[in-house]
């Protein structure tokens, strides 16, 4: 097995981790896991707080890295509210003795400048610090207004000793403790994101997680192979996420618990922050949710007896893929899948490959505007799981309750 320290040499060649930003402190030889939280003005009492009240066993498995980050254009209060921020924190420790590291990835280049960046020079520091050890550990991703339940640490620990290779973590809005309207909003809003994933499982789509940034980890090794995080400014734990899953060993944790805030931000273009925002501004609204009938369609390509699927011509798919393949310029790429395999058992395997994540919400959005409009919220409910007579934070928990008792779940 190649080691971690050589898999990071050939990482960091290819693709210029920024060594500059990386703490100098030399890692506990026992580290097994870092926790990279990307932080631009945020007040970090809470998630420093609720990580402190882990009970752990030994401090020196875990360390958390804050990435405290600007662009040179940032206006001065900001400037100096990071800079005061990192001598409140480095080189610090929780109440639980982890100990914490700040980075001070200041005056970025504008046009780069973001949670996706903030992220990349996070990520990338941890897995040079477990190249230091030359330690495959976790390298786990949560966000400045965040809290965790209580046994986030301890089962985060126990998924890196059984070697899995990514996770999507259980979260959680807070909708007890926020005004009416937020209240009705963030409701809106995971019953959206929780109905998306659980759609896709009912259509058999076998990479269907949620890809929220801060609630997933990932191998060392499996970071690395990958190409490491993105720079976007938003959408980078979606891309992130879907070249992580088909590398296999993914999985959900349902034992531990994200609680994101449900505040509204500007920041960036997507994401819960700017979903708020868009609802309260009127310019978008989750009172309705894709059509069940698009993933009838979609459950069609990849049921297990689609294997059929390999015999089958553009003529004999279903109209609403065949319109999708010809419109994105794709039928030809989809042909050539056939021409690729040798038999329907590699034909499943290459297009399950292919057919990723974003091509996945391309169709569901083609069909949307072209064949299946979307449904009332209760209305798709009641047609994909069965849903009746309920108020929408009743939904909401029973779609909560799908998550807790995902197949898909390690532990």
């Amino acid at each position: 097995m190649t080691s971690v320290n050589k898999i990071t040499s050939f990482y960091n060649e290819r693709f210029g981790a920024m060594k500059e930003y990386f703490p100098e402190e030399v890692p506990f030889s026992k580290l097994k896991m870092s926790i990279v939280i990307p932080s631009y003005q945020e007040e970090l009492e809470g998630i420093v707080s609720s990580l402190g009240r882990n009970k752990i066993e030994d401090a020196d498995e875990i360390e958390v890295i804050l990435v405290l980050n600007h662009s040179e254009k940032a206006e001065q209060p900001t400037k100096d509210f990071h800079a005061a921020q990192f001598k409140e924190y480095h080189n610090t420790y929780l109440a639980n003795g982890v100990k914490v590291l700040c980075i001070k990835a200041f005056d970025l280049p504008k046009k780069k400048a973001g949670v996706g960046l903030a992220r990349k020079i996070g990520m990338d520091a941890a897995l040079n610090r477990f190249a230091t050890i030359d330690h495959d550990g976790l390298v786990v991703c949560l966000d400045g207004d965040c809290e965790v339940s209580p046994e986030y640490l301890t089962m985060l620990l126990k998924c890196e000793k059984a070697k899995i290779s990514g996770l999507s973590i259980a979260f959680e809005h807070d909708v007890n403790s926020i005004d009416n309207q937020r209240n009705k909003q963030i409701i809106e809003y995971e019953i959206f994101l929780r109905y998306y994933v659980h759609a896709l499982r009912s259509a058999a789509y076998p990479h269907a997680f949620h890809t929220i940034g801060s609630s997933m980890a990932s191998r060392a090794s499996a970071y690395a192979k990958i190409g490491g995080m993105n720079t976007r400014k938003a959408g980078e734990d979606f891309y992130f996420l879907h070249k992580l899953i088909p590398q296999g060993k993914f999985y959900d944790l349902t034992t531990a618990t994200v609680f994101p805030s449900a505040r509204v931000s500007e920041r960036v273009p997507f994401g819960t922050g700017r979903a708020m925002m868009e609802m309260n501004d009127g310019t978008k609204d989750f009172e309705t949710l894709y059509n069940p009938k698009t993933f009838h369609d979609l459950g069609i390509l990849f049921f297990d007896e689609a294997d059929a699927l390999f015999d089958l011509h553009l003529k004999d798919l279903p109209k609403s893929f065949a319109a999708f393949l010809n419109q994105a310029g794709l039928s030809k790429q989809f042909e050539d899948l056939k021409v690729r395999s040798k038999d329907s058992v590699q034909f499943r395997k290459n297009f399950n490959h292919w057919m990723d994540g974003f091509k996945v919400l391309k169709y569901v959005h083609f069909c949307r505007d072209n064949f299946y409009p979307n449904l009332p919220l209760e209305q798709a409910l009641e047609g994909l799981f069965g849903f009746k007579n309920q108020s929408r934070r009743e939904l909401l928990d029973e779609l909560r309750e799908m998550d807790r008792k995902s197949t898909f779940s390690y532990f």
